[in-house]
């Protein structure tokens, strides 16, 4: 079941987020992921529209929306992945919102092919201040096909 987080899921999401990223961020250092956790959980989860997948009591992951158009994060936690979970969440967004955005490293190949098999589109690339790695602003709309340029051999 897909429903709207309470403040009693932070710390489950903020466990999924830092393994998540650690795992799909190999390329950037760990500690660079942990020394982020403060702010994520003071001010990034509790200002977001987040929502849980749950199942028996169960958080296996979670999506957050900013700004009604904004995907700043999607994670499933490791043991649950490949299981549809991500793209529940995805579509569950998708549902609320006509259009949607995100940003993705570049180097998270896993990730790129996700978004673009759910119909996002590369829009730009960018560096991001943080880690100094290639990301690429990705963007999806209901019913749009358009707009984008192929950048990578998969891009459709």
């Amino acid at each position: 079941m897909i429903r709207k987080s309470t403040n009693a899921d932070i710390e489950k999401m903020l466990e999924i987020w830092l393994d998540g990223s650690k795992q799909s961020h190999d390329f950037v250092a760990a500690e660079y992921w942990q020394k982020m956790v403060p702010s994520v959980r003071k001010y990034y989860l509790p200002n977001t529209e987040t929502y849980v997948f749950e199942d028996k009591h169960q958080i296996k992951g979670f999506i957050s929306a900013i700004d009604d158009r904004y995907v700043g994060a999607l994670f499933v936690a490791k043991k649950y992945q490949n299981q549809k979970i991500g793209s529940k969440l995805l579509g569950y967004l998708k549902n609320i919102y006509p259009e949607l955005s995100l940003k993705v490293f570049a180097k998270n190949k896993d990730a790129l092919r996700f978004y673009q098999k759910n119909g996002f589109k590369i829009m730009a690339e960018q560096v991001d201040e943080g880690t100094k790695e290639q990301e690429l602003l990705m963007s999806w709309a209901m019913a749009c096909k358009t707009g984008h340029h192929k950048r990578y051999p998969s891009d459709s």
